[in-house]
């Protein structure tokens, strides 16, 4: 008997085994199917409005070519703007991996931005050049290119031609679906838009700005590895580190060690970053203490001509903001970061890309609007309490001479900054001050 049923079980559970791995793998192709139907429909879904946000971007960009008056450019750049990014965010959601839209991504960005800047030209009283106008007929051209493919592969999709999600072949037996790879298609559709030009134009994504280089490390001696992380040594203390490199426009060398990470550019090994990782548990200095604290940092590295602008209390630190100063200018855009412990003046954080991407001497022009023309374009309800002289960075990635007017209305505090050549204003900031710091936002 024991005999009879130590055979049947040779053969039941073999048996049984191989039934359960059937159901097992046929209630996981159910799953997978359900989940990729689901992905289907929302990955379609996602794709009709892309659609539908292109379409809307081709009609206003051909209205651009026809309107006249700075209030219908102003808010046919508003809808633009909102269109193009909304595109944008809709293509970030499709499955296409890497840099495979990058071109068109790249198109969206700067149809937004264009808008903006032939808006805000407009609406200073100037008239757009024949280039420009050209450049928006290109636009038009490229997004009646794109509006035309996306819509041939919205109809393919709604007829059941197209998929998003690749038949997974689970037995040999299993055939594909025979339907066209949407994301293949969309790989096509990018290559239209390799040649594409990338605008030269006055506006924060356009191409030239993208590609600039830092002039501060140009030409310089080129790092080593073993070089970066010798310097980097110096400021983590620690020798058991990992280097890695970053490249782009403003190649580097990353240095982690166990409580620190360095940040050098490859060329001239200035100091773009550092970082410890630290707890300060009691405040023993003051606010002068680590001001002391940080120039002399900033002095030990080359910093040199340095003015603190802004600074800001948090959790036992300090960060403090400063910016390179010529000829009584403060100057903005060279723009440094220190953040120091206030327990014992350690620099726990040291950030400096505005400052090594944009520093150079500059050649101030001498100034064609008056200090006191410049305080007569400011509104009468302003209290002054002090002008001195900036230059700032502007939104088109150029810069501007500026009278810095600092003034009060109720309990206010405001910076506004009028341009010394024109007397535009080019922008106003709040300056929030409070126990912990002084912000301008």
């Amino acid at each position: 008997m024991r005999e009879k049923l130590k055979k049947h079980r040779k053969i039941i559970i073999p048996w049984a085994i191989a039934v359960l791995t059937v159901i097992l793998c046929a209630v996981q192709i159910f799953r997978v199917k359900k989940l990729q139907y689901s992905m289907e429909l929302e990955y379609s879904r996602v794709f009709a409005e892309l659609t539908e946000y292109v379409d809307d971007l081709e009609i206003s960009l051909l209205k651009g070519q026809v309107v006249s008056t700075p209030e219908q450019m102003a808010k046919l750049s508003s809808e633009l703007y909102s269109q193009a990014s909304a595109a944008k965010a809709n293509l970030a959601l499709l499955p296409m991996e890497g840099k495979q839209l990058e071109k068109t991504s790249e198109f969206l960005s700067q149809v937004g931005e264009y808008a903006n800047c032939v808006s805000e030209k407009m609406l200073k009283g100037e008239k757009l050049t024949e280039k420009e106008l050209k450049t928006m007929r290109e636009l038009t051209t490229y997004a009646d290119t794109l509006k035309q493919g996306l819509d041939r592969m919205l109809m393919a999709l709604n007829e059941g031609n197209m998929t998003f999600m690749e038949e997974k072949r689970f037995f040999p037996t299993v055939s594909d679906s025979g339907r066209t790879s949407m994301t293949g298609e969309l790989a096509v559709l990018e290559e239209e838009f390799h040649n594409y030009p990338s605008l030269i134009y006055d506006g924060p994504f356009s191409m030239h700005l993208a590609l600039k280089k830092s002039a501060l490390t140009e030409g310089k001696t080129s790092l080593s590895e073993k070089q970066a992380k010798k310097r980097a040594e110096a400021f983590t203390g620690e020798k058991d580190v990992n280097v890695s490199e970053i490249d782009g426009k403003l190649p580097s060398y990353i240095v982690k060690g166990n409580k620190a990470t360095v940040e050098l550019t490859k060329n001239g090994g200035y100091l773009l970053m550092l970082l410890r990782d630290r707890t300060v548990d009691e405040e023993k200095l003051s606010l002068d203490d680590a001001k002391k604290k940080a120039k002399s940092f900033l002095a030990e590295n080359g910093y040199d001509n340095m003015k603190e602008s802004y600074y800001e209390k948090r959790d036992g630190s300090v960060v403090i903001n400063y910016a390179y100063y010529q000829d009584d200018y403060i100057v903005y855009p060279d723009l440094v970061k220190v953040k120091v412990a206030l327990d014992n003046g350690e620099i726990l954080g040291f950030e400096s890309r505005g400052y090594i991407m944009n520093h150079t001497y500059r050649q101030i022009p001498e100034e064609v609007i008056s200090k006191e023309e410049a305080l007569k374009n400011v509104n009468g309800s302003l209290e002054i309490k002090g002008v001195s002289m900036a230059i700032i960075p502007l939104d088109n990635g150029s810069e501007a001479c500026c009278y810095q007017i600092k003034g009060v209305v109720g309990d206010k505090h405001f910076l506004m900054y009028v341009n010394t050549q024109t007397g535009y204003t080019e922008d106003v900031q709040i300056l929030l001050e409070s126990e912990n710091g002084t912000l301008a936002v």
